[in-house]
Parts: structure tokens; sequence; C-alpha cells
């Protein structure tokens, strides 16, 4: 499974204004899956991998607010 890259993301929510908790509400709410803040937590800090499926639906949520993130920009290098 594939690591966020975690620089990319983080600048993503600090351009935004936003915190974890409110794009894992996001991509709960648009996503067939839950997403557990403290999950998607590990997830931009680095330390757990993520299913390719969960980082799909942060892509998608980054493109309804905006400059969407890619996914080859999201995985981060070597995963």
């Amino acid at each position: 499974m594939p690591k966020l890259n975690r620089d990319r993301i983080r600048e993503w929510l600090e351009e935004h204004n936003w915190s974890v908790a409110r794009l894992a509400a996001e991509c709960s709410a648009l996503g067939e899956d839950s997403f557990p803040e403290g999950t998607l937590r590990n997830a931009v800090n680095g330390i757990d991998p993520m299913r390719a499926g969960r980082i799909r639906v942060i892509c998608k949520v980054t493109a309804k607010y905006g400059d969407g993130i890619p996914y080859a920009q999201l995985v981060a290098d070597g995963s």
C-alpha cells in the first residue's frame, strides 16, 4: 500500500486552512467508506500507508474544493 506525500497534503491543508478532521469528514461524506480522523492523521503524517481507493477519494475532495491534487502527486515517491 502506498503512503501519502506528507509535504504535498500538508501544503494543501495549510493553503485551504483545513484540519485533518475536516478532510476526514469531507472524505467520509464523499466516499463510500468512513475515514476515521486518527487513521487519516497517521497517513497525512507519513506514518501509515493508505489504500489506493482512499487516496483517490482524497483526490476527489481536493478537486471539489478547487485545485485538486492528482494521484501521482499525492502518493509519496517510492510507494
